[in-house]
């Protein structure tokens, strides 16, 4: 019997976050691509946990140095990011 086919893990570059009426972060857009101004979709906060626990790796990129940061946990890795619009 082979191996069950390693499901393809992605990157996905998180570019803004929609926020709550008392400022917590809900949701956060997303690119496929990489592209730091337009987001293609949204991820809740649990969608975008669950990516993470699925092995996907999500990004931000500094404004201010251009580095990429690893987002690990998307209740405390978001605070510098741009509302979505």
């Amino acid at each position: 019997m082979e191996p069950a086919a390693e499901q393809s893990k992605s990157a996905y570059r998180i570019v803004c976050v929609v926020r709550r009426a008392d400022g917590n972060v809900r949701a956060v857009g997303y690119s496929e691509s990489g592209h730091g101004v337009m987001y293609d979709d949204l991820w809740t906060l649990e969608q975008a946990r669950h990516a993470i626990e699925q092995g996907h790796r999500l990004y931000a990129v500094s404004s201010s140095t251009g580095v990429e940061v690893e987002i690990k946990d998307v209740d405390h890795d978001l605070d510098d990011l741009p509302t979505c619009g």
